[in-house]
């Protein structure tokens, strides 16, 4: 690629991989401010299909394309690249891209609302419009259709809620403390506002009703992202949300030990794993 194409910030060895890196942050990061160890690891090995390279060498490149993203305006740099990537790649090499594109955004079990639209937005863009749709039809992420201010920390909020409302109708100041300590743990880098912007969020989902399949997708969202060792630790948080308010009841333990057992995970109600 012409570096006189690049960023300005870019160096001057600004190469196809570097776009393709942006297009991939583009989805990984910039869809929910996240960036999943799994969704990483796909990045990764992503980039490294397209050009050979040590571990050292493309995480470096990854930090170069995040850097360009996050520094300049993020929405300008991906259809940059997605201009520049249509005509340096060829038409097997696109259609390859939008399937990478596809496993990154499904490596954490999710596949947001904001997600697929980035990937029908390349597509198209690159006339591939029937391709995207066939994929993302036949993903096996869980589709999540409640916006795309929507994360994992949400889908655990979610659930803090469920059982926080098991046994009252109304959450107590106390327990919503107890669960912003919780998610906390899980994202020490947001503040303490952020995380309440959070359980605002999935309050105002929960209101809308807990169905079924509202459960059901963020019950099968967190084991698919989550290690049995991280599920475990979740179970806790739900077992410590139930407990703000007093003794567990029996309500209360018998949805805890559902999701346990949806999750596969063995424990005994004392709070701790089995």
């Amino acid at each position: 690629m012409n570096s006189a194409l690049a960023p300005m910030n870019a160096s001057s060895d600004w190469t196809t991989t570097h776009d393709l890196a942006v297009v991939y942050i583009a989805l990984a990061y910039g869809t929910d401010h996240e960036l999943s160890d799994e969704e990483l690891r796909v990045l990764k090995n992503a980039l490294q299909a397209w050009e050979s390279m040590d571990e050292p060498a493309v995480q470096d490149l990854i930090v170069e394309a995040a850097t360009v993203f996050t520094e300049r305006e993020a929405e300008a740099e991906f259809r940059r690249a997605v201009q520049d990537l249509r005509s340096a790649l060829s038409p097997e090499e696109r259609r390859d891209t939008i399937r990478h594109l596809i496993r990154i955004a499904e490596a954490d079990g999710v596949l947001l609302e904001r997600e697929q639209g980035l990937i029908h937005t390349l597509a198209d863009a690159w006339s591939l419009k029937a391709l995207s749709e066939d994929l993302l039809e036949n993903t096996s992420a869980v589709v999540q259709r409640r916006g795309e201010d929507w994360g994992l920390i949400h889908e655990l909020a979610f659930l803090y809620i469920l059982v926080g409302h098991a046994a009252d109708e109304d959450l107590s100041g106390s327990t919503v403390d107890v669960m912003v300590e919780r998610l906390q743990e899980w994202q020490p880098e947001r503040s303490l506002e952020e995380l309440r912007n959070v359980v605002r969020r999935a309050l105002q989902v929960y209101a809308e009703q807990p169905r079924e399949d509202l459960i059901y997708d963020s019950v099968e969202a967190l084991k698919e992202a989550l290690s049995s060792t991280h599920r475990l630790t979740a179970l806790d948080d739900l077992y410590t949300v139930a407990r703000a308010d007093g003794p567990l009841t029996r309500t209360e333990r018998d949805l805890i030990s559902s999701l346990a057992q949806a999750w596969d995970v063995n424990v005994r109600m004392n709070g701790h794993g089995g």
